[in-house]
């Protein structure tokens, strides 16, 4: 038996400024897909 992959939609740019999914976790718009961003260190140019 096979499955299908799940259908995603896929973000306009407005949708994704609207996005509040109630987290701190930051994303990136990547051809309509969210990508989370990874936090970083806090030793950034230090």
């Amino acid at each position: 038996m096979t499955t299908t992959p799940a259908v995603t939609k896929r973000l306009t740019l407005e949708e994704y400024l609207a996005y509040d999914d109630g987290t701190d976790t930051r994303y990136e718009l990547v051809d309509g897909e969210l990508i989370p961003m990874s936090m970083g260190s806090g030793q950034h140019g230090g």
